[in-house]
């Protein structure tokens, strides 16, 4: 093998390593799965507001859900790698960023609630972070792609 050969080979194992990095975070934040994982956080997040006995049944009904994306995302990905120390980083951060989010939005909408009368704030919560998480998964998507490309 020649010196040309060998960078034309290696070339080619950077571009399919490329390519192989932009699948990945392709089907990690495909709209399926996000718009699934979005109503499953708001089931699960809703349930805070229905009486005892339905709340841990409305509950385990939205954990079902995410717990099932998350099933068939991974079942049916195209490609399978290991995460790196900067992306499990970035997940803990997004994981963090929501429960921020929600305590954010329970109090914003407790003090709605209560200023209208109304006694669901937690579903308003949810749904304010279920569509929070929708419109966020563009640029969030950018990110995690550059931190996939640069680990």
């Amino acid at each position: 093998m020649n010196p040309d050969e060998a960078r034309g080979s290696l070339d080619e194992i950077h571009r399919l390593q490329d390519r192989t990095r932009s699948e990945y975070v392709r089907h990690t934040f495909a709209r399926p799965y996000t718009l699934a994982s979005a109503l499953g956080l708001f089931i699960a997040l809703a349930s805070l507001d229905f009486p005892q006995p339905w709340q841990i049944i409305v509950f385990l009904v939205g954990e079902a859900i995410l717990i099932g994306v998350l099933f068939v995302q991974r079942r049916r990905a195209p490609v399978r790698r290991k995460l790196t120390a900067p992306e499990v980083m970035f997940q803990v951060a997004m994981g963090v960023a929501l429960i921020g989010a929600f305590i954010a939005f329970s109090i914003a909408a407790s003090l709605g609630a209560f200023e209208f009368g109304l006694p669901i704030q937690h579903t308003i919560a949810a749904a304010a972070l279920a569509l929070t998480v929708v419109a966020v998964s563009v640029p969030v998507r950018r990110v995690y792609d550059s931190i996939v490309r640069h680990s």
